[in-house]
C-alpha cells in the first residue's frame, strides 16, 4: 500500500501562525498538554490529496528519523519532497 505524501505548508512561532491553521495547533496543544513561547518554532503538515493538516512543535525532535517514524506511525505518510527535508532538518539542527 502507498503511504500518504507529506507536504510542508511552513514554519511558524505562535504568534505568526496563519489563523487558517489555529484550530489544529490548539488540538495538538490540547493533546500533548503543551505550553508554547513565542519562540517555539511549529512546523505545519499538510497531508496531501485531503483537507488533514498535521502540526509538529519542532523542539520535541532531535532528528528526522523522529519525525519520520512519527509521520509513519501516525498518519501513514512520507516526507518525499526533499527540499521539505532540508528545511526541518535545519530547524532541528538549529
Amino acid at each position: 500500500m502507498e503511504k500518504f505524501i507529506v507536504e510542508l505548508i511552513g514554519v511558524f512561532t505562535k504568534k505568526d501562525l496563519p489563523d487558517d491553521y489555529q484550530q489544529f495547533l490548539d488540538f495538538r496543544v490540547n493533546i500533548e498538554n503543551k505550553e508554547l513561547t513565542d519562540k517555539d518554532k511549529i512546523a505545519v503538515l499538510r497531508i496531501k490529496n485531503t483537507t488533514s493538516y498535521h502540526i509538529l512543535f519542532l523542539d520535541s525532535y532531535s532528528s528526522m528519523d523522529e519525525i519520520d517514524k512519527e509521520i509513519e506511525e501516525s498518519l501513514d505518510g512520507k516526507i518525499y519532497n526533499f527540499n521539505t527535508r532540508k528545511i526541518l532538518e535545519g530547524h532541528i539542527n538549529a
